[in-house]
């Protein structure tokens, strides 16, 4: 179970574990019957105009891009489904992120630490100490051609995909606006894929708030997604309250089959360059030596 709980917790990090559909498709009308009694100018007026991709990332940049420490604490709860039923977990979460220095979470249940988590932004890494042996896993950040890779562990890395770095579009991507939320695709450069795939997220239409995030393969199929709500602000010293990052305290990731979810909540937000800005948290040579692993597996 233990190595089960440390693996979920890994991909949630980042918001990587479900698929979420845009919004339900309309069904079509039975022959003879009219769509709607509204007219065409009448509809078009009602939806909302979608904003252009530069609108999005000025806002993205406003809500979060002078960020560059957080400490966080809170908890993450797990579901899942296998052959034995339906299961839930529940942990103690320590995220800390340091923008040029890497990603930081420990998962702890009953004090005893089950997962460290972390990338220094080329490998990600996870420490399962409770497994039996206790292992490492270590990989690419980023696909290279011809390699095998990882892209849960390297999605788990990525701050953007837990709403505490800028969200950004791609280069040339138009907005569409569906169900009342923008939903543009996003740019390559910040976030791992692979060929054929891409990452799209939604926006509020009215706020321009991001509310969900998503991977597509190459045949369209949604691999997973997250959900963004409830954004609350992030303590930053020197900083007036009203000019204070915006993210989501809730953080909710589900598979695209539907055998598993996770909701990490972040209680406790605070902009802490003390607590976060210290190499030893995002090196890999001092954490090994400081977790000991018996067993070390790489996917590289």
């Amino acid at each position: 179970m233990i190595p089960r709980l440390a693996r979920a917790l890994a991909v949630s990090v980042a918001g990587v574990l479900g698929a979420c559909s845009g919004g339900p498709t309309p069904a079509t009308p039975a022959a003879g019957v009219p769509e709607t009694s509204a007219s065409p100018g009448t509809a078009a007026a009602s939806r909302p105009a979608a904003p252009d991709a530069a609108t999005i990332a000025a806002r993205e940049r406003a809500r979060v891009g002078t960020l560059k420490h957080l400490w966080a604490k809170g908890v993450a709860e797990l579901r899942w489904k296998d052959e034995s039923g339906d299961h839930f977990e529940q942990g103690d979460l320590d995220l800390r992120w340091c923008a040029g220095r890497g990603l930081a979470a420990s998962v702890s249940k009953f004090g005893d630490r089950h997962a460290w988590l972390g990338s220094d932004g080329v490998r990600w890494w996870r420490f399962s100490p409770k497994a039996t042996p206790p292992a490492l896993d270590v990989g690419e950040v980023a696909p290279s051609p011809g390699r095998d890779w990882s892209q849960v562990d390297a999605c788990s890395s990525q701050p953007a995909l837990l709403g505490i770095a800028p969200l950004v579009p791609a280069e040339g991507a138009v907005p569409e606006v569906r169900d009342g939320l923008a939903w543009v695709e996003l740019s390559a450069v910040a976030l791992p894929r692979r060929e054929g795939e891409r990452f799209e997220a939604a926006f509020d239409a009215s706020t321009l708030e991001p509310r969900r995030c998503r991977l597509v393969d190459a045949w369209g199929t949604e691999q997973w997604s997250v959900e963004f709500a409830d954004f609350a602000s992030v303590e930053q010293a020197g900083a007036a309250p009203g000019a204070w990052s915006r993210v989501p305290r809730r953080i909710v990731a589900r598979r695209g089959d539907g055998s598993g979810s996770l909701l990490l909540v972040l209680d406790a937000r605070i902009a802490d360059a003390a607590a976060v800005d210290r190499p030893e948290l995002y090196d890999l040579d001092t954490l090994r030596a400081r977790f000991a692993p018996e067993q070390v597996r790489t996917v590289e």
